[in-house]
């Protein structure tokens, strides 16, 4: 019997269907997202953004206007990391300047970033490209101390710290009694059991509880001591190089008495922490490089490193010498697939968002500003993903992918 145009045409999109899903499901498992959060609000006139010629713009008196690997940036002989990254690294590297988060609030700005999205409910990108890209993975999302909304997908997310990897070893709060661990299984097992099928919360909590043997194994050989930033990277590298997480998050540290949100004291505070901050991401790119992934290359050459900051400053001191919250800001881009050695978007002398083109990635009064939803569509355009599910509305940085 001949086949009605109907069921041919609807075979035609099935088969279409599922090679859009596979080229995407295959282009995303290739590659890993590693957020670098730096929390308090940089400024970037410091480095990124520099506006020597303004008269509004108070940036760094020690720094002069260099290039390097493509990047112009604000270089200071008190920040010799900075250059350092830049030369080795610049070329997979891209800096978006003018990115506008549309807040002064710590909190709100940080959400706003992290999920794309203005309401309260939001999932963070790195858990909705877990979900996209790596819900089958032991561990999808790795949160190692940063921020963390994971709405309805907190099943993938595992956080780690020492006090969550000790209860993972069995060595905290006490030593893990081998009978009592089994007891508690086949409480929880059974408990699992009779909750109720389809019910989103019960359906998470299974998950969570499947995935608790992938956890306890990896604790069992993690690098011990994850209060230092050294051992947060080498246990990120041992996550992804092992194929165990596609996600992951983690927040900076800073020099002894120093932070980022510098109301007071800008030009100190903002130097010491530009120049400390390039220090540890040099480490991340050197021990992503040289940690070997499951494809038996470099993890590097499949990771990219999104570095933000929930917020900018302001572009004038106030009566303290430092600077204020402000809503523009910048961010980084590095490593795998990235268009890099080159500046996308930028600001006008008083440090306020220009449009940015989309396509060719330049500051142009004629298109939108690239905001947090921008954001979110041009990692999913990054990771095959759709950017109409991640950020409804929003247009992608479409020339940023290489």
């Amino acid at each position: 019997m001949r086949p009605s145009r109907r069921a041919l045409f609807g075979g035609a999109l099935a088969a279409l269907g599922a090679g859009l899903l596979s080229r995407r499901a295959r282009a995303a498992e290739e590659r890993y997202l590693v957020v670098y959060f730096v929390k308090g609000g940089w400024d970037p006139a410091f480095v990124f953004d520099p506006h020597f010629g303004s008269a509004v713009v108070a940036g760094d008196d020690t720094a002069e206007l260099a290039t390097v690997a493509g990047i112009p940036f604000a270089d200071s002989p008190a920040r010799p990391s900075v250059r350092r990254f830049f030369e080795t690294w610049g070329a997979q590297t891209a800096v978006i300047n003018g990115l506008y988060v549309g807040s002064i609030s710590h909190d709100a700005g940080t959400r706003l970033l992290f999920t794309g999205d203005r309401g309260v409910a939001g999932t963070d990108l790195c858990t909705r490209i877990a979900a996209g890209a790596g819900a089958s993975l032991s561990l999808p999302h790795a949160v190692v101390g940063g921020p963390s909304f994971p709405g309805d997908d907190g099943a993938l997310v595992s956080f780690f710290d020492d006090t969550s990897l000790a209860a993972a070893r069995g060595s905290s709060p006490v030593v893990r009694d081998d009978a009592r661990e089994a007891r508690l299984q086949a409480w929880l097992a059974a408990e699992a059991g009779g909750l109720p099928v389809d019910d989103v919360q019960a359906d998470a909590w299974r998950a969570s509880l499947g995935r608790l043997p992938a956890l306890q194994a990896f604790a069992a050989s993690s690098p011990t001591d994850v209060g230092l930033e050294s051992g947060r990277v080498a246990l990120i590298a041992s996550l992804l190089g092992g194929g165990s997480t596609r996600t992951a998050v983690l927040t900076g540290s800073v020099p002894p008495l120093a932070q980022w949100d510098s109301h007071i004291r800008n030009a100190v505070l903002q130097s010491v922490c530009y120049e400390n901050l390039f220090a540890r991401l040099d480490e991340l790119c050197a021990v992503l490089q040289g940690t070997v992934g499951t494809d038996g290359g470099s993890l590097l050459a499949r990771t990219r490193i999104l570095v933000v900051s929930e917020m900018g400053r302001q572009p004038s001191q106030n009566a303290q010498g430092g600077k204020d919250h402000w809503a523009t800001t910048s961010a980084m881009l590095i490593g795998a697939d990235v268009a890099g050695g080159r500046v996308y978007g930028g600001t006008d002398d008083s440090m306020v968002a220009r449009g940015l083109n989309r396509v060719s990635g330049a500051a142009d009064e004629g298109s939108s500003v690239f905001d947090p939803g921008a954001l979110a569509a041009t990692l999913a355009l990054g990771f095959d993903l759709d950017p109409e599910e991640l950020a409804p509305g929003a247009e992608g940085l479409g020339a940023i992918w290489g």
